[in-house]
This record gives structure tokens, C-alpha cells and sequence, in this order.
């Protein structure tokens, strides 16, 4: 048989003899020999080994050391077995280091990621996309907005006359019931009752004057239910009704068609409304159609996507004209989210500040209102209160931004109405109509959270 050449220098070679010492450990210096690569070497005779061993005894077996085997016993299973768990808790190591380091790279990547429009942001004045795209006004809201109409502010009264017959006719007396209620209803969004106590026993009284009607109203309550009830309705040509717990009482000086010529000429306009429980029930809505009192001037309208001469989307040197001889144009830079914005304020000739006009690529991007002089056709701005709003807008969107500030939206309008939060709770649908208009925002603003 052919001896096992170690790969180490001075390492004796294998021997398929179980007489030879272990593998690594130095026999007698006198049986070492060099084999040349591809010789052979012939076993000795029996005599000679028996002879070898009687002078040169082999030194004691080493336990922890195995002894050299046959080349069929190389292929021993305790060596692989050991060769296999090792490689399988290499390979082991290897996966989990993958599994680990990989989701870093990811989060270490996409950190690059987002820091690099970062940079380019800081490096650029006029593109306001990247930080815009975060902004409220683009954001699919987090809950549904509030849609408020004028349908809970309809009159209504019996379909019912007096014991002793009908002052005018049985369908028009209830109409005129729920007119007189509904008047009432508007003098109460407009500017609210006042309630006395005695007792047990309460009485809410509403009194004042609605596009030239003058209405008093008194309404006994105990037990929170309103117990006794009284309208009056003076209209402004001095027609006189008179409703008593909702039903025509007292009609003077006045018919049904002149009323309803006294409530056109106010920029009003009425009709029925179907009542939940038909026939037993009269439901009258009165609705604005037009701003009562001095047109709006064209400078101070604020309509669809302008205010005034303004227009979302003009050039700002357009914008810097109109004014630059009649105002006082400051322009200024402010830093939002790591990004300068181009403003400008604009300022009467006695310093009072009227208006705010963020430019974006050159161009007009938002219209921030401040003064009280400007208004919307129907007579509504800084100072109008949301029940103003929802008397002359049949429908109005109310909804708030990502730091809770309440604003409206009207119809024709192409902006917000911020309004005070104060006592708004929308997930109890709780809008006091108090609440006022403290600012307008025309188009965007990169300032309004």
C-alpha cells in the first residue's frame, strides 16, 4: 500500500502500519524518510517489524489524539459528523447576519433617500412641491368633513287653524305659523336669546330686527320643554302676525302674498319644505339670495380664486402694479420647513395691514386675508360669525386642519374660513354659531397648519 504524504514540512508521512506512530507525533529520527512525489514504498517483511517493535517499542497511545487509520477509515462518520455541524453552524451564522444587516441597509438607504430632496430643498428658493406635498390642504383628511345645510333652521308649525276657523285660508295660516318661526330661528343664529330664571321655571326671550322685520319671541320652558310659546312678526311695510304655540293667531295690515313680496324685497326668498310627518306638520325655509345693503366694491370682492383685482395664478410683477402706486408693498422671506417663501405684504396708505400674497415660481400662489374690508358677495369675512354663514350659504363644508384649527368652506369660494375653535367638538357635531371668522386663506399658504 502507498503511504499518505502530509502536507507539512517535517511531518512524517502516513503509514497505513498500526505499528507507526500518531499522526504529528515525531517517530525515531532513523525510520523518517523522504518519499518523492509518485514513489512507492514497499512494505517489510514481517521479521523486520517484529524486530523494529522488540527494539524501538512504540511510545503510549495518546487518547486525545486518533491513531492513523487505513485510507478507508479517513471517511470515518465521527470526523464528518463534526465536519457537517460545523459547516451547518457557519452556514447558520451567515444566513442570520443577512437577515440582520439587510433591513439596516434598507433603513440606511431610504435615510439617504429622504435626506436628499432635504438638501435640495435648502438649496432651492422657488420650488415649493416637495414641502407643499406635506401640507394639509393637499391630504386626504383623516376623518369626513361636516356638511352643515339651513334645513334645521326651517320653521314649522301644525297643519292646524284656530278653534274658531282660519284667519286667511287652512293651508295658508300654517305657512305663515312656520314663517313667523322660522324668523325667529334666524334672529337666534344671528345674535342669540336671552334666558330669565325663576324658579323652576325658565323664559327665553329672542327679540331684534332681520333684514327689516322685526321679531319677538317668547317661549316658556320647564323641564327643558317648552311649555307656552309666542311670535310676533312686524314686517318692514308694519304688517302685523302673531303666532301662539305655532299656530296663526293675529293677522293686520297684511296678506300672505304681500308678505311674500316684503320677504323678496329683503333678498330673501321662501318655500315648503316636506315635513317628516306629512300632513301633520308645515315646514317653511327662508334662504338669502342676495347681500342685503351696499354692493361689495370690486377691490374688496372675494369671488371664486381673486380678491379684489388678485388672482390665484397672475404674475407677481402683475400683482406688484396694481398696488405700487395706491399701497405699500413689502416683500419679504419666510423659512417653513427648511425653505425660504417669497411674501408679500401689502399695506394701505395709513399702514394699516390689509393683505398677505405668497408667490410661488413667480406667480401668485395664496391670497392670506387679514382685514375686515374685504367680503364675499353675500356680505361674509373677517369678523362674520358661522351662523352668519350658514343663513346666507345653503350649504357650507366645515372641516379642520392637522393642529385642530376649525375652517369653513362656501360655496363659489376657492378658500378657507378660519374660524375660533372655541366649543367645537366634531365628532359630537357640536358648532356653536358664535364662533368668527379670525382670518381667510385664498389658494395655499406653506404657514397654515
Amino acid at each position: 500500500m502507498t503511504e499518505m504524504k502530509s502536507s507539512e514540512k517535517n511531518v512524517p508521512p502516513v503509514s497505513g502500519d498500526l505499528g507507526q506512530p500518531p499522526t504529528g507525533i515525531a517517530a525515531d529520527p532513523e525510520q523518517a524518510k523522504v518519499v518523492q512525489a509518485g514513489e512507492s514504498v514497499k512494505l517489510p517483511k514481517k521479521a523486520d517489524e517484529k524486530e523494529t517493535a522488540a527494539n524501538h517499542p512504540p511510545p503510549p497511545a495518546v487518547d486525545a489524539m486518533p491513531m492513523a487509520t487505513q485510507p478507508g477509515q479517513l471517511k470515518s462518520s465521527l470526523p464528518m459528523r463534526m465536519i457537517w455541524i460545523l459547516s451547518a453552524v457557519v452556514l447558520l451564522f451567515i444566513v442570520l447576519f443577512f437577515i440582520i444587516d439587510r433591513p439596516q441597509q434598507k433603513k440606511d438607504t431610504n435615510k439617504i433617500q429622504t435626506q436628499e430632496p432635504k438638501q435640495e430643498e435648502k438649496s432651492s428658493v422657488s420650488d415649493y412641491t416637495s414641502v407643499f406635498s406635506n401640507n394639509l390642504l393637499i391630504r386626504e383628511p383623516k376623518y369626513s368633513e361636516t356638511i352643515l345645510t339651513d334645513d334645521a333652521f326651517a320653521g314649522q308649525a301644525p297643519g292646524s287653524v284656530k278653534a274658531n276657523g282660519p284667519l286667511i285660508s287652512q293651508d295658508i295660516d300654517p305657512q305663515l305659523a312656520a314663517l313667523a318661526d322660522a324668523f325667529k330661528k334666524r334672529l337666534e343664529i344671528l345674535q342669540g336669546s336671552q334666558m330669565l330664571v325663576r324658579g323652576n321655571a325658565r323664559t327665553k326671550i329672542t327679540k331684534g330686527e332681520f333684514r327689516g322685520f322685526k321679531i319677538n319671541a317668547i317661549e316658556k320652558i320647564e323641564n327643558q320643554n317648552v311649555v307656552s310659546s309666542e311670535i310676533t312678526v312686524t314686517t318692514p311695510k308694519h304688517g302685523y302676525i302673531k303666532s301662539t304655540d305655532n299656530v296663526l293667531e293675529i293677522v293686520k295690515g297684511t296678506d300672505f302674498s304681500r308678505v311674500g313680496v316684503e320677504i323678496q324685497d329683503a333678498g330673501l326668498e321662501f318655500f315648503a319644505l316636506s315635513a317628516p310627518l306629512a300632513g301633520k306638520m308645515v315646514r317653511m325655509q327662508l334662504r338669502s339670495i342676495r347681500f342685503l345693503g351696499k354692493p361689495i366694491p370690486g377691490e374688496l370682492l372675494i369671488s371664486g380664486k381673486s380678491v379684489g383685482r388678485i388672482t390665484l395664478g397672475m404674475t407677481v410683477a402683475q400683482m406688484e402694479k396694481l398696488f405700487i402706486e395706491s399701497h405699500i408693498v413689502l416683500k419679504r422671506k419666510i423659512l417653513v420647513n427648511d425653505v425660504y417663501f417669497d411674501v408679500y405684504k401689502i399695506l394701505d396708505q395709513s399702514n394699516e395691514p390689509l393683505l398677505y400674497v405668497y408667490e410661488n415660481k413667480g406667480k401668485v400662489w395664496g391670497i392670506s386675508l387679514i382685514s375686515e374690508f374685504f367680503k364675499t358677495e353675500k356680505g361674509i369675512g373677517i369678523g362674520s360669525n358661522l351662523g352668519m354663514m350658514r343663513i346666507n350659504y345653503p350649504q357650507i363644508k366645515l372641516n379642520h386642519s392637522e393642529k385642530k384649527t376649525p375652517f369653513v368652506q362656501l360655496e363659489g369660494v376657492a378658500g378657507l374660513f378660519i374660524i375660533q375653535g372655541d366649543g367645537i367638538d366634531f365628532m359630537k357635531k357640536v358648532f356653536p354659531n358664535e364662533n368668527k371668522v379670525i382670518s381667510i386663506l385664498i389658494g395655499n399658504s406653506p404657514e397654515f397648519e
